[in-house]
């Protein structure tokens, strides 16, 4: 009976291993999809330049669900979605440096149409991806005390963006003063969809609040800086009134 007992129990044993190795191998293979396909994203870095050459560490490609980002080493060359439903998408990419700043971007051309087959397919996305570099990025915010937009009559901002010398006009955009501020700083960004704020020129912006004629309120202010570099943030700040606005001259 012992004997017997024993055999009883190590069966039992032997099933139940066998039992818990079953639900593991089928939760395992169910965290893949089989009808997910391989996406692969080479890349070039301006005109065939070196990593080192533009000051690129990582890059980062991004499709249209935010749910598919993945980077590589910038010296990788490619990325690759390992598992991507099949479907077609949109792919930018994104040249990051050391301190975290996305100094060059695919967007130039706008975003780049994939299509991924699924089914364990390898896709390559062909032409590579070309990289060029980022615009620097203009905000402003502005202070009206415990008047209003109305009250100040001031309708919108003219923004003009020049060269470090002032010798050309790189930018030239209006912000409307009613326009919602972003998070706690408030600030507006300047619209800039020609990307024409070339980083390693910007210089100079003069800022020229205006009412709903298009008058000038008051006079413009001007701000001086060295130029911020590729993907860099410039920030401005003006206090308003009635009488127009004022400001630092150089950015916060």
């Amino acid at each position: 009976m012992l004997i017997v007992a024993l055999l009883l129990n190590r069966r039992m044993r032997t099933a139940l291993a066998l039992a818990v190795m079953s639900a593991l191998g089928s939760a395992c293979s169910s965290e893949k999809d089989p009808q997910a396909g391989v996406l692969v994203v080479p890349y070039e870095l301006g005109n065939r330049r070196s990593c080192d050459a533009v000051g690129v560490k990582i890059v980062r490609a991004e499709l249209d669900d935010p749910m598919y980002v993945e980077e590589a080493v910038c010296s990788a060359g490619e990325i690759r979605f390992p598992e991507v439903p099949p479907g077609s998408y949109h792919v930018r990419l994104f040249g990051v440096d050391h301190d975290g700043v996305a100094v060059m971007d695919s967007l130039q051309a706008g975003e780049v149409p994939v299509s991924v087959v699924g089914r364990g397919t390898t896709v390559v996305a062909d032409p590579a991806i070309k990289l060029t570099a980022a615009p620097a990025h203009l905000q402003l915010r502005w202070a009206l005390g415990f008047g209003t937009c109305e009250s100040a009559a001031i309708d919108r901002f003219s923004v003009t963006a020049w060269r470090s010398d002032g010798s050309a006009l790189l930018l030239d955009a209006k912000v409307a003063c009613d326009m919602p501020g972003d998070g706690a700083e408030q600030y507006r960004a300047v619209p800039d969809l020609q990307r024409e704020l070339t980083g390693n020129e910007v210089g100079e912006v003069n800022v020229q609040p205006l009412d709903k004629n298009d008058t000038p309120v008051g006079e413009p202010i001007l701000f001086n800086f060295n130029a911020p570099g590729a993907g860099r943030f410039v920030k401005l700040s003006v206090n308003c009134n009635e009488g127009g606005c004022t400001g630092s001259g150089t950015p916060d």
